[in-house]
């Protein structure tokens, strides 16, 4: 019997598995990778001896688009892995690598393009749209190739392609020696190519585990807002980002978009690879993607193409300093990388096809726009979601010493790390904690998680609970794995050049001047209430632990540091101030501040520590900080150092009888003490916080605004400083319901009514009707493998945070205009 069962939100949900149809394939030839890409149905490219592209076939407008040279708003960082290693930030984390990827390591290099995607081929060459429930692994990977892009001295064949030469082109000119300034560049252009086109076979999580969530299995699963008639809308309805070089398309295209990329799905962040052939029950072939005419059910039948997600599907966005005119026909120097979308429900994007009732599309679409639940797959089983991460300024983010267990080996050796997610979880280096991301959205579901998902239904038991996934065995059951794990470094050296999003760089649609917003005369008194008062969370020069409690002590200690850009020191000090003889000569070298003089972009503060604060301490929403996956025993033991396992207690929490338990649900029976790692929520940076309210871990504080017609989110300069005015406020209100003016109370609500299965697998007599209004927690926090108890019963989603709130309103203002100088 089949199942289907996936943790979406934090419920795990299912019924039997019935499907439709069955997509087949042939087994690839001998020496031609699988599932050889055509540019177009109608005129199949011709391939090389060696099975791969001939490059003037695979790019259908090469040489079309030449490589510009304007430079950007948005700031980057000339750092290398070379410069890391050189200061003792790299290498971060002890492991070296599977034995399966070390034995093939230079096949790797040549076979870059090859394996930015993969896919699953059986033994009976077809293509399996069901997998039975934690089933042996019958299959192997195979690799779908795509073409090497041309050198960035030539002309490009897609406009994203000149992009990417425009962006390393303004990178490492200040490094003399030629030939490592292209190695840099081309090691950066590698990275960015896997942020934007890596799938690794993740399509699969989608049309064979998801699958398993939805009332009519596959039927359900289907992209409805890829059909190209939905371009001019994608971003007003949806929050997606149109691929810049396509256009609409018509019938001959299938009613996808026109695009100079064949994998490009026409939306950043989902790529196209064919389908299999369709086979009758003889064997037949009755619908080939590659040749066959335009039907009219294929869309949503998944017949021509099936499609996979890239990192970018979270984390492109418009750059704030340079917005587009129409955000739903952006061009590329409108887009951010690394930025993270704030705009879109990304989860919700997988289930447009389901039925409205279903309760995967009833849990997402109460989400947040800008979040993500983490734990979406990996099920924690408590209501999780947390933005999406801005990356920037990765090489000066604190490092610090732990002790980790090697996935291979098993040896305990002391490394050194960067903690990534909200609680500081990742905590084994950059390589893991990057391929864990892969992992997440996707990558090897079905051979490495599934696994080690409990048993719908189990109440007792191994089987009642996940167990940790295994490095060693996901390497060898899933080749996938070692496609990304091979290009991990590629792609920290793409991501470390990333860096802020100025204000005062910015300019609008209408062409104002980001510095319109900013009142720079009350910048220097908001500096110094920032450094009394945040500076101990939301700086990288960390304060002695005795300076800590005197806030008359930390101003003194912050004297003179720049806290932003070294281009607009001088407007976070006042005149007199900078000017004086002392101040020259204690915080100034030939006219520069001493940390940039000194140390370069190295002397940026990170404006945050990365330090752990106790959940009770913070006071915000607690069930992100008790996302326990990282902990002994749990899905991602092996990506949490030794030291994050052995972290202080930070206290209890209540223990409550099951919400849904009418008459009693909410009643306190206990207490629990958290224990394993943890109960922390690191302390994030601020760069850039103008760009990116609402605020905290959720967006719970403050508000999106829209534009006049009041379906578009205002993504707009004057827009986001709207939200960040908003959120600020809210964040400089009690959360105190008695006090006058406090802040709204926020708790998400479901929008309907619906049947909630008694069991995680949909299956039993019992459905609960939930009515409109309910609490998402009251089911999205509650683990049914221990269903009389709340996993996390919090609900309330913008309280805590409460530092600054007692500041007069002249103090307040001074330090919103202060923060928007970051």
């Amino acid at each position: 019997m089949f199942r289907r069962t996936l943790a979406i939100g934090t419920l795990v949900i299912g019924v039997p598995a019935l499907l439709s149809f069955l997509v087949n394939a042939q087994p690839p030839p001998e020496g031609i990778p699988a599932d050889v890409e055509q540019p177009s149905a109608k005129s199949p490219a011709p391939l090389t001896a060696d099975g791969a592209y001939s490059t003037e076939h695979y790019w259908p407008e090469a040489g079309k688009y030449p490589v510009p040279d304007e430079p950007y708003s948005l700031t980057l960082r000339s750092v290398s892995l070379e410069d890391l290693a050189a200061r003792n930030i790299l290498p971060l984390g002890i492991y070296k690598g599977t034995p399966e990827l070390n034995a093939r390591r230079d096949w790797f290099n040549a076979h870059f393009y090859d394996t930015l995607a993969a896919k699953k081929v059986w033994s009976d060459g077809a293509q399996h749209y069901t997998s039975e429930w934690q089933a042996p692994v019958t299959w192997k990977y195979a690799g779908i190739p795509q073409a090497a892009p041309p050198p960035c001295d030539k002309p490009q064949p897609t406009g994203y392609d000149a992009e990417s030469c425009r962006y390393v082109n303004s990178l490492f000119k200040d490094v003399a020696d030629k030939d490592k300034q292209k190695q840099y560049r081309e090691q950066a252009r590698r990275g960015r190519d896997v942020w934007f086109k890596g799938t690794f076979g993740n399509q699969d999580e989608i049309y064979l585990h998801f699958a398993r969530t939805t009332p009519n299995g596959i039927k359900d699963i289907w992209y409805p807002w890829l059909d190209t008639r939905e371009r001019a809308t994608r971003f007003t309805k949806y929050g997606l980002i149109n691929d810049p070089d396509c256009s609409a398309g018509d019938e001959s295209t299938f009613w996808w978009d026109r695009c100079p990329d064949p994998h490009s799905s026409g939306v950043l962040g989902y790529r196209k690879y064919y389908a299999d052939p369709t086979k009758d029950t003889a064997g037949k072939v009755v619908f080939d993607p590659k040749t066959a005419p335009y039907r009219d059910d294929e869309l949503q039948k998944n017949l021509r193409f099936v499609v996979g997600h890239p990192c970018v599907q979270c984390h492109v966005g418009f750059d704030p300093t340079h917005p587009p005119k129409d955000p739903n026909e952006p061009e590329w120097d409108n887009l951010s990388a690394t930025i993270g979308n704030q705009h879109i429900k990304q989860p919700e994007m997988f289930f447009q096809g389901t039925p409205k009732d279903a309760l995967a599309r009833i849990a997402l679409e109460a989400g947040r726009h800008g979040t993500i639940d983490t734990s979406l797959v990996a099920n924690d089983f408590q209501n999780n979601p947390g933005t999406q991460n801005n990356i920037m300024d990765f090489h000066n983010r604190i490092v610090r010493e732990q002790l980790m267990k090697d996935p291979v080996t098993g040896e305990l050796k002391k490394g050194l790390t960067q903690n990534v997610l909200k609680g500081g979880e990742d905590s084994v280096g950059d390589h893991l904690a990057l391929i864990r991301v892969y992992v997440n959205i996707g990558m090897c579901t079905e051979e490495c998680w599934t696994p080690n998902f409990p048993t719908p239904g189990s109440l007792f038991g191994e089987s009642s609970h996940q167990r940790p996934f295994r490095i060693t065995q996901c390497a060898k059951d899933c080749d996938a794995w070692n496609y990304a794990d091979a290009k991990m470094p590629d792609l920290a050296a793409f991501l470390v050049t990333g860096g802020p999003t100025y204000l005062l760089k910015a300019n609008d649609v209408d062409a104002s001047p980001g510095g319109r917003y900013i009142d720079l005369g009350k910048v220097p008194t908001g500096r110094k209430i920032f450094a009394r008062e945040c500076a101990t969370c939301h700086s990288s020069k960390v304060a002695p632990a005795a300076t800590r409690a005197d806030k008359a002590a930390l101003e003194r200690f912050y004297e003179g540091h720049v806290f932003g850009a070294e281009e607009y020191w001088q407007y976070e000090f006042a005149e007199s101030e900078r000017n004086s003889e002392e101040f020259k000569a204690r915080h100034l070298a030939n006219g520069r501040p001493k940390q940039f003089a000194e140390k370069g972009i190295y002397g940026q503060d990170w404006l945050g520590n990365d330090e752990p604060t106790a959940f009770n301490i913070v006071g915000t929403n607690s069930c992100r900080a008790l996302h326990d996956n990282h902990n002994a025993g749990h899905i991602w033991e092996e990506f949490s150092s030794e030291d994050y396992k052995m972290r202080p207690s930070p206290g209890s929490v209540p223990v409550t009888i099951a919400r849904m338990v009418p008459g009693l649900g909410g009643v306190k029976i206990g207490e629990r003490k958290i224990e394993g790692g943890p109960g922390y929520l690191r302390n994030i940076s601020l760069l850039s916080l103008w760009a990116h309210a609402p605020f905290l871990h959720n967006n719970a504080i403050g508000e999106l605004t829209y534009l006049a017609d009041n379906k578009t989110i205002d993504y707009t300069v004057k827009g986001r400083i709207a939200q960040f005015e908003n959120a600020f406020d809210e964040l400089m209100r009690s959360d105190n319901q008695t006090v006058t003016g406090h802040r709204p109370e926020k708790i998400t609500r479901v929008s309907q009514d619906f049947k909630l299965a008694a069991r995680e697998d949909g299956q039993g007599f019992i459905k609960l009707p939930v009515s409109k209004g309910t609490p998402l927690g009251y089911f999205t926090s509650l683990n049914p493998h221990r269903p009389l108890t709340m996993k996390c019963d919090d609900l309330v989603e913008n309280k805590g945070h409460q530092f600054g709130v007692s500041l007069s309103a002249e103090d307040k203002l001074a330090l919103r205009e202060f923060l928007k100088l970051m």
